[in-house]
């Protein structure tokens, strides 16, 4: 009808015959019709406002931080949601499967084969370990660890942090039973937050009492299937240069650095926020001059094996943003940080973990 008013030009009356109703009953729909235009009219004058303001503020929020690099870190905070596994070299696999079971309690995922080159293991099941990774053993002659030297301090650095609610009765639990542990003096350091061991192999554990980013109790309760170690708190990564090695992980992995970088630091916690974050763990960049890095070769392989396996549900894509930025590939989808650093990517979702 009211194409016919004010667009085809017929008068009310030349409207309402046309139509076959009333002039009373043209004249309303008549009027309903331009209310209902003007109405429209402000709508679209609102949402063109409303466009102009949001292109503004993307212009800002693009210069904010170089264009685009905030939206692709958000991209990849929900491409790369957590850590699925932490692969260890071991020289004797079935010794190596009993001791992670009695000392961390991990428990093997399948039924044990003396053919076996290769074993996974994995922390608490059922819904509460979403975030926590798999530990895969790979049985190999290569007599590198997950070990390194912290060069300024002197010490050997942990790789792999495990959290604790009872430092002193893992300490204890952990002596009693001839872990190769660090000497601690309880009465000089009541307030000590974690300590050093080895685990048969010599591979560098650490274990602490500190809930870090999103790892607290209070998000979700997972089943405690040990008296002592509930989950991986964080991993330790060497670096020669942790500005660079900050940029990187942000970069790739959508990563976000706990706390204000300082020009002092000699180390950094970064964490991923995207995903389920409970039980995820944080990563230690640590700068240091010691060549080791977190690499070893599979002797039965060949293969170089990743020591960090990242889950993500598109693996395709996110293997095309690492060649995008010139990432030295390791095999199929393995590759290197800028120091060496072995790292893959992976869709396996493990034991208690979700998709």
């Amino acid at each position: 009808m009211s194409m016919l008013h004010y667009l085809g030009g017929f008068t009310i009356r030349e409207t309402a015959e046309i139509l076959e109703i009333s002039m009373n009953a043209a004249e309303s729909r008549i009027r309903r019709s331009k209310d209902s235009l003007k109405a429209e009219s402000r709508i679209r004058r609102s949402k063109d406002s409303l466009k102009k303001e949001l292109f503004v503020l993307m212009d800002d929020f693009m210069n904010y931080d170089g264009f685009g690099q905030n939206i692709e870190r958000e991209v990849l905070r929900a491409i790369v949601p957590r850590i699925a596994t932490i692969e260890i070299p071991v020289s004797d696999l079935l010794r190596a499967v009993e001791w992670y079971g009695v000392m961390l309690g991990a428990e093997l995922q399948g039924e044990w084969s003396d053919e076996w080159t290769t074993a996974m293991l994995h922390f608490q099941g059922g819904s509460g370990a979403i975030g926590v990774p798999s530990m895969y053993l790979v049985k190999t002659d290569d007599t590198r660890r997950l070990t390194f030297k912290n060069m300024k301090h002197g010490y050997i650095q942990s790789i792999i942090d495990l959290y604790t609610h009872d430092l002193k009765g893992y300490y204890r639990f952990l002596k009693e039973r001839g872990v190769d542990v660090n000497e601690i003096d309880w009465e000089q350091e009541p307030n000590r937050q974690g300590f050093g061991f080895r685990d048969c192999d010599g591979n560098s554990f650490g274990v602490c009492n500190v809930e870090l980013n999103g790892q607290g109790e209070a998000n979700q309760a997972i089943p405690q299937s040990h008296p002592y170690v509930w989950r991986v708190a964080g991993i330790e990564i060497p670096v020669t240069d942790l500005k660079k090695a900050i940029a990187w992980y942000t970069e790739t992995f959508g990563m976000r650095v706990l706390g204000e970088p300082e020009e002092d630091w000699e180390a950094a916690m970064l964490y991923l926020d995207g995903g389920e974050r409970l039980g995820v763990p944080n990563l230690y960049l640590v700068e240091n001059q010691d060549e080791q890095r977190l690499a070893f070769t599979n002797t039965y392989t060949n293969v170089t094996h990743s020591v960090i396996d990242f889950y993500s549900a598109n693996v395709e894509e996110m293997l095309l943003g690492l060649r995008s930025r010139n990432a030295k590939m390791n095999g199929v989808s393995g590759f290197f940080d800028p120091d060496g650093n072995s790292l893959a990517v992976c869709s396996a979702v493990h034991h208690g973990q979700v998709k």
